[in-house]
């Protein structure tokens, strides 16, 4: 059976589910598991969501993969450990062919600390021991990511930056068919079967309401890709309400991106979700669901959502607002 383990700051769950797409594309039958907004087990027919009773835990992998039907000839799966001690656990359950490290973007700073270099220090253990390794440019342009690599003895494999206009999806589709090919599958059928698949629930998206736009970016976690989201619209930023999704059990994640909603020239900054003990030059509104959340929207205009997706309002709007 062929495996594969996808670890990163960013875009892992597309990446799992790229793969698995063209897994089940070669003919292989094929199961993932992503957690991203909506945890879900993808299966060689659909998608089937994974409830919980409690919070996300990591033991949730190994209880995983002892699910995996008994006829699966490919497993992919997130590493969704977060802790940098819990890093390695993932791989030694899963034991996998082939590993992924979409990018080492700084996040989950009150763990790793700042700066691209603790998130390689604390991705990088998550790697087997000489496995082979797929990475983007963003990981191959990291000297301390690399050092850390080869210092594992692990077979890296780079990505080809795509050419042309570079997008996430472009980058994703990059890392997915690399990882396919050094699996050892069909290439041509692999590429056609990452190019068709649809975009999932929480991509970065355009919504337009009666009144305004809100541009879907709350799944960005990491303020790098929240600024190349922003600057990829074009907007002029004096025309432009900043909205902040806050987590009152992602405290940092606020403290990161304050500076940046604190910056002058926008229309108007706003802090929905939990109220957080301090704003900064944001002003905390209450929104209660994702109608209230459309009819702020009306009255802004031009909205960018940032912060948190799995919360509150902007899933919701997502979810049910008849998009």
């Amino acid at each position: 059976m062929i495996s594969v383990l996808v670890t990163g700051s960013r875009g892992k769950s597309t990446v799992v589910r790229m793969v698995h797409r063209a897994m089940v594309g070669c003919g292989v039958k094929a199961y993932g598991r992503i957690t991203g907004v909506i945890p879900r087990t993808l299966t060689p027919s659909g998608e089937v969501p994974i409830v919980r009773y409690s919070g996300a835990h990591v033991e949730e992998m190994r209880w995983w993969i002892g699910s995996v039907h008994s006829e699966a000839e490919g497993i992919v799966m997130e590493n969704s450990a977060v802790s940098p001690e819990l890093q390695p656990i993932a791989a030694r359950w899963l034991r996998p062919s082939v590993s992924v490290i979409t990018n080492v973007r700084p996040d989950h700073q009150d763990m790793w600390g700042d700066g691209e270099d603790n998130a390689a220090m604390a991705l990088c253990p998550g790697i087997p021991d000489g496995g082979v390794v797929v990475v983007g440019s963003e990981v191959a342009d990291s000297p301390l990511a690399m050092e850390l690599l080869f210092e594992r003895g692990c077979d890296v494999k780079v990505a080809p930056k795509p050419t042309g206009e570079v997008s996430y999806r472009s980058y994703n589709e990059s890392l997915a068919l690399t990882t396919c090919v050094a699996l050892g599958m069909d290439r041509e059928k692999s590429l056609q079967a990452i190019s068709g698949m649809e975009p999932d629930i929480a991509d970065f998206s355009l919504l337009r309401t009666d009144g305004g736009e809100l541009a879907f970016a709350f799944s960005a976690n990491d303020l790098v890709t929240t600024e190349e989201l922003f600057r990829s619209l074009g907007w002029e930023q004096g025309r432009v309400t900043v909205l902040f999704n806050h987590r009152r059990d992602r405290p940092e994640r606020f403290r990161v991106f304050r500076p940046w909603l604190d910056r002058p020239g926008w229309a108007d900054r706003i802090v929905i979700g939990d109220r957080p003990l301090f704003t900064g030059k944001s002003r905390y509104v209450n929104v209660e669901n994702h109608e209230s959340l459309r009819e702020l929207v009306d009255s802004a205009g031009l909205v960018f959502g940032c912060g948190n997706v799995v919360y509150g309002a902007p899933l919701d709007l997502k979810l049910f607002g008849g998009w």
